[in-house]
């Protein structure tokens, strides 16, 4: 792949992680860890090129790539997949790319988890790229009135797969009731059924 006329080496450990049709089509490299963006996600290193969590504010944590001193120094990281129609939210900024990612419960509210924010030595083309494919896999979203506040149903797209994802969450500032949730979900059920898509759970 090449990207800015420099041919990029796409991590042997990374690599043997992509499906057959699986493209790359960002990368940005931190020291011994990548970050990579392909048409179905964006994968974060994990394992021996592990992270490490550090407050920074309410609701906020660094996250930086650090080898593992017990590992050789040649030990390839592993990585993990966010499928981008989990992916809540997506800046880039000068403290580097926040990510925030979503997961559904048993009921298809989403809750997110800690913001991530990657320092990116070499962020090249990668925050243009997780900004558009976030944007593109919102196929629709809604913002209502429930008990306590407000909340939101969103249907996201998901690469290679038909039909929509429908999920619902409450807005920041909104109290997680039993009566919030079931007005949220009430919306939902409905504007899917009325577009013929169901509520799928991941």
């Amino acid at each position: 792949m090449a990207l800015f006329g420099r041919r990029l080496r796409v991590p042997a450990g990374l690599r043997g992680l992509l499906a057959p049709d699986e493209r790359l089509l960002a990368m940005a490299e931190d020291g011994p860890a990548a970050v990579a963006a392909t048409q179905f996600g964006l994968w974060l290193p994990v394992g021996p090129a592990s992270v490490v969590a550090e407050p920074v504010g309410p609701g906020s944590v660094v996250v930086e790539p650090v080898v593992d001193q017990a590992e050789p120094a040649s030990a390839a990281p592993g990585w993990r997949r966010i499928g981008w129609e989990h992916v809540v939210k997506a800046t880039w900024g000068e403290d580097g790319l926040q990510v925030i990612e979503g997961v559904l419960d048993d009921a298809g509210v989403v809750t997110d988890l800690p913001a991530l924010t990657l320092r990116l030595a070499e962020p090249r083309n990668l925050p243009a790229v997780v900004k558009t494919r976030v944007e593109a896999s919102i196929a629709r979203w809604e913002q209502v009135r429930v008990p306590g506040g407000t909340g939101r149903v969103v249907a996201r797209r998901r690469t290679g797969m038909d039909g929509l994802l429908w999920t619902a969450r409450l807005d920041s500032g909104t109290p997680d009731s039993d009566t919030a949730r079931a007005a949220l979900l009430d919306y939902l059920d409905r504007v899917a059924r009325q577009t013929s898509d169901q509520p799928i759970p991941s």
